[in-house]
């Protein structure tokens, strides 16, 4: 195990020389950034929505990129998809990173995920934690803002397996990977390789595998400070499962913000709009009540877009 690299961030200004997104979903309007699922046969990364024994839901609804989107990972299956960042448009700006939303249920002594980094087109790879040409800051933050570590692997990697989160059920980890422009001549496009493996001797497994959400890269002047920390300065539910009512805080920055928030279900489907309005600059409060909710209770999701500020929140319901 390896201590990953934290660094003192600045927040972002809403600018930078480039800004793709990939959620599998239409990226709401903004550019893509494109991702190449291997062509082999024996390949098991899918996208869709994720129909399995655990992962139930996508970070943001509907689809991901999962090890299958209905079946458990096989035996002696290597699968591999690749991310393409583009380089070509840095200008002055000094750094570039790429997060992501990943879980993962896998057997830790016979399966695991691990990132690979390339330079010279796909030629040679190194593995992303192992990065002696241009090592990134690495910032992996679960969902209640404690830093996660990589493990090592079976198969000597560097990498995540076993359960994401607790031992019980995988939860959401916000991951980032930034790097800083030294001077290395570049492509027009570095590559980050995502592989799945599990052993020949991964017998009769009923793991999920490795899920996948809300891709987004950027060029910018600076690391911006976590998404997980960042979205909890304007935007704040509680409780989580929520029983009877959840409480949202939010807050505007601007003399007169454009503000809507939607209940959204696990299909994507609008539940409910909460607000659609422009409200004056400071702090404010909604209520969602239980009976506005439909009776199976289940996973549900908090859409909010405030100003030019955005994000998605995944709560739980109790049935009734």
């Amino acid at each position: 195990m390896r201590p990953l690299l934290f660094s003192v961030c600045l927040l972002p200004i809403h600018a930078s020389a480039q800004y793709l997104v990939n959620n599998f979903d239409g990226n709401n309007g903004w550019p893509e950034l494109p991702i190449v699922i291997d062509a082999a046969a024996s390949n098991i990364w899918q996208i869709g929505p994720p129909q399995k024994a655990v992962f139930q839901a996508a970070y943001s609804p509907v689809n991901v990129i999962v090890t299958d989107t209905v079946a458990p990972y096989p035996a002696g299956n290597i699968s591999r998809f690749t991310a393409l960042l583009p380089t070509y448009n840095f200008g002055w700006w000094p750094e570039f990173f790429m997060t992501f939303e990943q879980t993962f249920d896998m057997d830790s002594t016979l399966a695991g995920g691990y990132m690979e980094v390339s330079y010279d087109t796909g030629a040679t790879w190194m593995n992303v934690f192992e990065d002696w040409v241009n090592p990134p800051v690495v910032q992996l933050i679960d969902q209640s803002g404690d830093a996660v570590q990589p493990s090592t692997l079976s198969n000597g990697q560097i990498g995540f397996t076993g359960t994401s989160g607790d031992d019980t059920e995988p939860e959401w980890i916000w991951s980032s990977f930034c790097w800083i422009q030294n001077g290395i001549p570049l492509p027009d496009t570095v590559r980050v390789r995502f592989t799945f493996y599990s052993d020949p001797q991964a017998q009769a497994q009923t793991h999920d595998g490795w899920m996948l959400d809300d891709f987004n890269y950027q060029v910018y002047i600076a690391h911006p400070i976590s998404e997980y920390l960042k979205h909890e300065r304007f935007l704040v539910i509680a409780p989580n499962p929520m029983v009877d009512r959840l409480f949202i805080t939010y807050d505007t920055e601007g003399a007169s913000t454009a503000v809507r928030l939607d209940v959204i279900d696990v299909q994507g489907k609008l539940v409910r709009t909460l607000v659609d309005g422009t409200q004056r600059k400071g702090d404010h409060n909604v209520i969602l009540w239980r009976s506005e909710l439909p009776d199976a209770g289940g996973v549900f999701f908090l859409r909010a877009a405030i100003g030019d500020r955005s994000h998605v929140e995944r709560f739980e319901v109790t049935g009734r």
